[in-house]
């Protein structure tokens, strides 16, 4: 098995893909590899991402080591929607 990365929005536009599977390996050693894989603009914008380990968020500078069958989503921040114009 491996590690399943879900990329989306932004995140997913810049890698050219919504899944990667990676080899098990510590969370900051997969987030180190997903940058060097992907380049620019990729890494702009995975610094600004939410990190979700099973499910749960993951601080970024936790000691998380990732088994077989984990899955890590990457969400960039959610910007908030078009206002509607007030009535006149």
């Amino acid at each position: 098995m491996a590690v399943r990365v879900r990329l989306f929005a932004a995140l997913r536009e810049a890698a050219g893909t919504d899944v990667v599977e990676m080899a098990p390996m510590p969370l900051a050693e997969l987030l180190a590899a997903l940058r060097a894989r992907f380049g620019e603009p990729f890494c702009t914008r995975l610094e600004a991402a939410s990190v979700l380990v099973d499910g749960d968020p993951a601080p970024r500078g936790a000691a998380i080591d990732l088994p077989d069958g984990a899955e890590v989503a990457l969400l960039p921040p959610v910007s908030g929607g078009a206002r509607r114009p007030a009535a006149p």
